[in-house]
């Protein structure tokens, strides 16, 4: 039965809890009907107790849960996974210590961190700790969710390539926007030797998709709720710290792990 709650008479924290039954059943919504009776058709990208996102078309639309009055979903597809590897790793991938990262490339605090990590993290210790990317692209920012997924495309071709392009939107969050998002994409392809239409095309990719919102739903599971986060064998930096501080994270790991 595909799940719905009513418009009317139903009071703001149940609507909220059906809510959330909803967005349990499936990942992918089919429509999303308000209460002034418009019906919207993208794809579900998650929300909150107080908000729905939507993609429609190439943007990122978000809904007042008082203002829906039924989710429709489709049943969810299996879906093959990607060629890509599931995380992009830098410095040292075996290693014990290992540093997570939930970064969204709209997040200028991911930006700082970026810088950081290219400046100082990675020549301090990338022959003793292991990197790790994950996908936590923010609902408030709309073309995130987008960058990561052709993140994925990218570093289906190289891991190298993959982690260009992330270095490459951080780097050009401000001179992004949603609707130069797909010229900058298909430049960077074009730079990189890789076909422009197929990355463009790859926006719509649905293992790609898989693997980000996988990223997220591992993030919400650990609590994140803002970027960067970053965990060091399980202790948590958030969104602005000093590189003496996570260093001194990374330092205390390395010597546990003697």
């Amino acid at each position: 039965m595909v799940p719905q709650f009513p418009s009317y008479n139903v009071p703001m924290r149940f609507a909220t809890a059906l809510l959330a039954l909803a967005c349990a059943a499936a990942c992918t919504a089919d429509t999303l009907t308000l209460r002034n009776g418009q019906v919207v058709r993208g794809t579900y990208l998650g929300g909150t107790a107080r908000t729905v996102n939507m993609q429609v078309d190439d943007a990122t639309k978000t809904y007042d849960v008082t203002d829906v009055t039924a989710l429709r979903f489709t049943a969810p597809a299996e879906v093959a996974p990607a060629a890509a590897p599931a995380q992009a790793v830098e410095g040292r991938a075996d290693s014990t210590v290992r540093v997570v990262i939930y970064e969204d490339l709209q997040c200028s605090d991911c930006a700082a961190f970026r810088r950081m990590m290219d400046d100082r993290l990675l020549a301090k210790y990338a022959d003793k700790v292991a990197f790790v990317h994950y996908d936590f692209p923010l609902a408030k920012h709309p073309w995130a969710r987008r960058a990561a997924i052709a993140a994925r495309y990218f570093a289906a071709r190289s891991a190298e390539l993959g982690l260009a392009y992330r270095r490459y939107m951080m780097a050009g969050q401000e001179r992004t926007t949603e609707a130069n998002f797909n010229e900058r994409l298909r430049a960077f392809a074009a730079a990189h030797g890789v076909d422009a239409e197929a990355a463009e095309a790859a926006l719509g990719d649905a293992r790609y998709a898989a693997l980000v919102e996988r990223d997220y739903q591992d993030g919400v599971s650990r609590g994140v709720v803002h970027t960067p986060t970053v965990f060091v064998n399980g202790r948590a930096f958030i969104e602005t710290f000093t590189f003496e501080e996570i260093s001194s994270g990374i330092d205390e790991a390395l010597a546990q792990a003697r």
